[in-house]
């Protein structure tokens, strides 16, 4: 069983990477109706572990907004934004948050509040982070966005292993108590020689760059996973989903891009 277990995860996971990976190199429409469809599917989960707490939120709406922030972001990352009909798109997220806040008035439920913020967090915590791949694609290209894939998966990979052979004390016992500072500091140190190795893999993203993104990867991904844990600890879930056999949903692989990216993404308008 065990053993079909690991099979049934390394065949889901291989999935994901070629799929990731090779729409990257596909074109950056492939790319992007990729990463629409992780969002939209990360979304749906993130308010089935949202209703878990007795809120609900809106999911209809939500999606909605989520879909034109990336397709706002995609029109601006690609210089899309010059005709009438494309800033319609650049616009929409606007006028669909405040539907947010006008439909609550018809659902009549007792936690309103509630519902409009886990509603909008769904777009701030999934839609908005995915959304900006549009952006880091256009200023690095590919490689960059490959480099940004790479070296998130050699942290989560290396950050286990470490912990593994020498964790010792716990990072976070309360929310997961399998992660250790060993592991944290293990895949600090792996990824910053990953990213010495790509910058010399690929030649066209700078090495103060690549390891810029290492450490900035390094240092956030494994807080942006715990950030995840906490809120499907606080709901009372294992996973967010069972979309990927043997590793849960959309939503636990994307964990640690939806707060690592933004950071990869200001440093990258600001200095590439």
């Amino acid at each position: 069983m065990k053993l079909n277990n690991l099979f049934t995860r390394l065949l889901s996971g291989a999935i994901y990477v070629a799929l990731v990976l090779g729409s990257l190199y596909l074109c950056p429409q492939a790319f992007a109706g990729v990463m629409a469809v992780a969002m939209v599917v990360s979304m749906h989960e993130f308010y089935s572990v949202a209703a878990k707490t007795g809120v609900k939120p809106q999911r209809t709406a939500g999606l909605l907004c989520g879909v034109a922030v990336f397709a706002a972001c995609y029109a601006g990352s690609f210089g899309l934004t010059d005709s009438a009909y494309n800033r319609v798109f650049f616009y929409l997220p606007i006028p669909l948050a405040a539907l947010v806040f006008f439909a609550e008035l018809f659902r009549r439920h007792n936690m309103p509040f509630n519902n409009i913020a886990y509603t909008l967090l769904g777009v701030i915590y999934v839609a908005l982070p995915l959304s900006l791949t549009s952006f880091v694609y256009r200023a690095g290209g590919a490689n960059a966005m490959c480099s940004f894939f790479i070296l998130l998966w050699a942290n989560d990979t290396f950050a286990y292993l470490f912990g593994v052979a020498f964790g010792r004390h716990k990072l976070f016992p309360s929310i997961s108590p399998k992660k250790s500072w060993e592991g944290y500091v293990g895949g600090i140190l792996s990824v910053t020689a990953a990213a010495w190795a790509l910058h010399h893999l690929f030649g066209d993203v700078e090495l103060v760059h690549m390891v810029s993104f290492g450490v900035i990867i390094s240092v956030t991904a494994v807080l942006a996973d715990l950030v995840e844990s906490m809120f499907k600890r606080s709901a009372g879930v294992k996973d967010s989903g069972a979309i990927m056999p043997g590793h849960g949903g959309l939503l636990d692989r994307f964990d640690a891009v939806l707060l690592t990216l933004p950071l990869v993404f200001v440093y990258a308008q600001l200095f590439m």
